[in-house]
């Protein structure tokens, strides 16, 4: 018989389970700690479309219905809930050929969606934002056919702003169970198909919502946490701040009604009230939309019948708020929740996973019907493909199956704040303390609607796909443009020289909300032609040279088009052209002048042109390349030589405000004298002394 040492045995047993658990731990996928079992995937994906459905057929009555402070209506639950079969619109008929899409490939690219595109979807059943991209899918009369993400840009479809990408990609957030950032990079690259900016941050926060509910329950909480994938300077983080800071701020937000106090706040301030300034752009308009379904949710208190009925009664687009709401809540809760006998079906008790379900606007994708459960299958095998290009893992079969989830990576919008001031040469007049004025051809100074606030052209704001600001518009109630066509000016107090002007152009008034703007002419909003002029001696005068960086497209929207041109002094200088569309009026987002603050001559950029500045230009003639303003280059060529010298003798003595020229003191005079004939002396050396001259600074 063997004899242990029984406290040896012991020490070697915790040893070597203190070593299996390492091995383990070091065997096992480095996130093995958040998992979720495939069955209650399952479940909740089961759920997210019942709750989707759900959702956009309780509100299908009531679309596009505004009232200040909501609606009243009354939700026609017993004919909802006995629906069969579920056929599909916008809502839903998307997500279904992209979770197809991304059964076969985890990352697709923009040509597999253009494809998907383009063999599923005829341009007549769909609507808004989702016409035009596929319209631009298409090789236009004028242009090329487009891809992703062109087809979303603002550039090329009219209706970027729009609210189509939040309600076509917000339940492939659910693909990435946990995974905040990696939903939102995913709808990211599905929504940019029919939207830029500030509205594919809605559909992304949307996803990173739906990807949160995988593994947490609290709405408010999950609302928090998805709001990080959002730029905080995207107008999509404001609208949602604002309804969560209202709550917040009601004495009692739980009462029934209490919703409709947001509602109103809404409205007046991102709706068709003034308080808007005039960024509402209808009620398919991404920002009133994404608001009204954070309320729908916050006010809504997790109670699936309540969340819905909120997102009907808060107007708008009332059938995709209350799919989106709905559709999250049901991510959360499962169809039965864990164990069964829980989730949506036990507040609703009308429903079965083998109602049939259309997909009415795609076709040729895996069949033109299916099943609820099927879909929520497709969800399910999608998931897996996720999960392990994110480097989760997939373990087990059946009942057993269990999905390892990668660390929640934490987001990191990228920001796109406004500036603080102007560009070119209006920043530096104002920095200067100077005062430039603004002018066009019909001049409102209205600073309420950005349409009408003639002075946000030269406020330095550039880029509206975060902000979400109007353009500036010369629309009135004339159709005809003004004789000699559209202008906007820049007026100085003294002259400055000039030699180039940037256009940002705005965007286009389209006639007909799904028209297709290259078939059917805007009623306005860009130039047919455009020229640059500089106020000189008393008129205007044409400028020399002008040289555009890309030329006017009519079907391109907020095109950037810089125009250089030969060096002119002036003390104003405009943009003229004549304005194109059946009511010929044109866009502005900002205008920008570059050039010098003084006459050729003033180096130091003082009012004046002197001694000192002759004696800056001395000390860098004969520079052959980099050289500036304030080394003596006012021809803008880059080096500084005989024409410089020219110029700055010309206008010596000339001060002030215009071109009058002052009596300059003698002894400047003898100064400028006597060196513009020894610099002229040694110009005529030829190169030899421009060496020299080079060397010479070198040394000392």
């Amino acid at each position: 018989m063997i004899r242990h040492d029984w406290s040896r045995v012991a020490i070697a047993i915790a040893c070597a389970t203190a070593m299996m658990a390492v091995l383990l731990a070091a065997a096992r996928p480095a996130t093995a700690q958040r998992q979720i079992s495939a069955d209650v995937y399952l479940d909740k994906a089961l759920g997210m479309w019942f709750g989707e459905l759900i959702g956009n057929y309780a509100g299908r009555p009531r679309e596009g219905y505004v009232v200040r402070g909501g609606l009243v209506y009354d939700v026609a639950w017993n004919t909802v809930l006995a629906t069969n079969p579920w056929v599909a619109d916008d809502d839903t008929s998307f997500e279904y050929m992209y979770v197809s899409l991304l059964g076969q490939s985890a990352s697709p690219d923009s040509t597999h969606i253009r494809d998907a595109w383009v063999a599923n979807i005829p341009a007549t059943s769909v609507y808004i934002a989702n016409r035009q991209a596929r319209w631009l899918m298409d090789a236009p009369p004028t242009g090329k056919s487009l891809s992703p993400p062109e087809t979303g840009s603002f550039r090329n479809n009219m209706h970027a702003a729009a609210i189509d990408s939040q309600i076509t990609t917000e339940s492939l957030g659910s693909l990435a169970p946990g995974m905040r950032q990696r939903a939102a990079d995913l709808s990211g690259t599905f929504a940019g198909v029919s939207n830029e900016g500030f509205s594919v941050h809605a559909a992304q926060f949307y996803a990173a919502m739906y990807a949160d509910a995988a593994t947490k329950s609290n709405v408010v909480t999950i609302i928090d946490d998805a709001l990080a994938v959002v730029p905080r300077s995207s107008r999509t983080y404001q609208v949602i701040d604002a309804v969560r800071t209202f709550r917040s701020n009601q004495a009692d937000p739980t009462d029934p009604n209490a919703w409709r106090a947001c509602q109103t706040m809404l409205y007046d301030s991102y709706g068709s009230a003034a308080g808007s300034k005039g960024r509402y752009r209808g009620w398919t308009e991404s920002t009133v939309n994404v608001g009204l379904t954070t309320m729908a949710l916050l006010y809504g208190g997790g109670d699936f019948k309540r969340t819905v009925e909120i997102g009907v009664l808060g107007g708008y687009d009332a059938d995709c708020n209350p799919a989106t709401a709905a559709g999250l809540l049901g991510m959360i809760k499962g169809y039965q929740g864990p164990g069964g006998g829980g989730g949506i079906l036990a507040e609703l008790k009308a429903i079965t996973g083998n109602t049939s379900y259309t997909p009415s606007d795609v076709y040729n994708v895996l069949g033109s019907i299916t099943t609820v459960t099927q879909v929520a299958q497709l969800f399910a095998a999608a998931a897996e493909m996720q999960i392990i290009a994110a480097g989760g893992s997939v373990v087990g079969d059946g009942a057993r199956k269990v999905y390892n989830l990668p660390d929640d990576v934490a987001p990191t919008p990228i920001e796109r704040p406004n500036p603080i001031g102007p560009g070119g040469l209006v920043g530096r007049v104002l920095a200067a303390g100077g005062t430039v004025s603004v002018s066009a051809s019909v001049a409102f100074v209205n600073t309420a609607p950005d349409r009408q606030n003639l002075a946000a052209i030269i406020d330095g704001i550039t880029d509206v796909s975060y902000n979400g600001y109007r353009p500036y518009w010369t629309k009135d109630t004339i159709i005809a443009q003004p004789a000699g066509g559209d202008w906007y000016a820049l007026s100085f107090q003294r002259d400055m020289t000039f030699n180039k002007v940037i256009y940002y152009e705005g965007d286009i008034d389209y006639n007909g909300i799904n028209a297709n703007p290259r078939t059917v002419l805007p009623y306005g909003g860009f130039f047919e032609d455009l020229t640059v002029e500089v106020f000189r001696g008393g008129q205007w005068q044409a400028v020399t040279g002008l040289a555009f960086s890309e030329a006017l497209d009519p079907n391109s929207y907020y095109q950037t088009i810089e125009m250089a041109f030969e060096p002119i002094a002036g003390s104003a200088v405009r943009i003229r052209g004549n304005a194109g569309g059946t009511e010929q009026f044109t866009t502005i987002v900002e205008i920008e002048a570059y050039g010098a603050m003084g006459i050729a001559g003033d180096c130091n950029e003082d009012g004046v042109v002197d001694a000192a500045d002759y004696i800056a230009l001395k000390s860098r003639m004969g520079q052959e390349s980099a050289a500036t303003w304030a080394d003596g280059d006012f021809n803008f060529d880059g080096d500084v030589d005989w024409a410089d010298l020219q110029e700055l003798m010309a206008n010596f003595g000339t001060r002030g405000p215009g071109t009058a020229p002052a009596a300059p003191e003698p002894g400047s005079v003898m100064l400028l004298m006597f060196g513009a004939a020894a610099l002229l002396r040694r110009q005529g050396q030829g190169g030899q002394v421009r060496r020299r001259a080079i060397i010479g600074r070198t040394s000392r």
